[in-house]
């Protein structure tokens, strides 16, 4: 199956090309994420008229992610405090809901699509480091640091 895509998608291609995918990634994934648009002759007409359109969205959307960046790049680590049990491990986990909770403490409003751990929860005290990617083309590394809980 052939689709335009409107987004740039890691693996596939930028925006505007025409890629050929199994039907089902394009079906359940592509299309209802709006990343993408079936390849027929009126699809391709109206995207060529609406490239501009789409270039300056995309543009738009990269410096918002940026400037997000910057603020995640400032903070550069933020303090969760847990209960420890023995051998420095957690009770439970931390997970992308807590890193969340902290950062909007902190005044950073961040989705959970947007955060990503390496290595999964975690479940020791200590630095770990997090992936903040608000969009394809920016990525931003913090820290989280576990403290024992008093």
């Amino acid at each position: 199956m052939e689709v335009i895509l409107l987004f740039k998608v890691n693996n596939l291609g930028d925006s505007g090309k025409i890629v050929k995918v199994k039907s089902g990634y394009a079906r359940n994934y592509l299309i209802p994420q709006g990343k993408a648009v079936l390849a027929n002759k009126k699809n391709i007409e109206s995207f060529q008229a609406q490239q501009v359109k789409l270039k300056e969205e995309n543009i738009s959307k990269l410096l918002i992610a940026r400037s997000r960046a910057e603020k995640v790049q400032k903070i550069k680590s933020i303090v969760i405090p847990s209960k420890v049990g023995k051998e420095n491990k957690i009770f439970g986990s931390v997970g992308i809901r807590d890193i969340i909770k902290e950062m909007s403490q902190i005044g950073i409003k961040i989705n959970k699509k947007e955060i990503k751990l390496p290595n999964g929860v975690l479940r020791h005290i200590g630095e770990h480091q997090v992936i903040f990617q608000p969009h394809n083309e920016v990525c931003e590394y913090f820290i989280v640091n576990i403290i024992p809980k008093k």
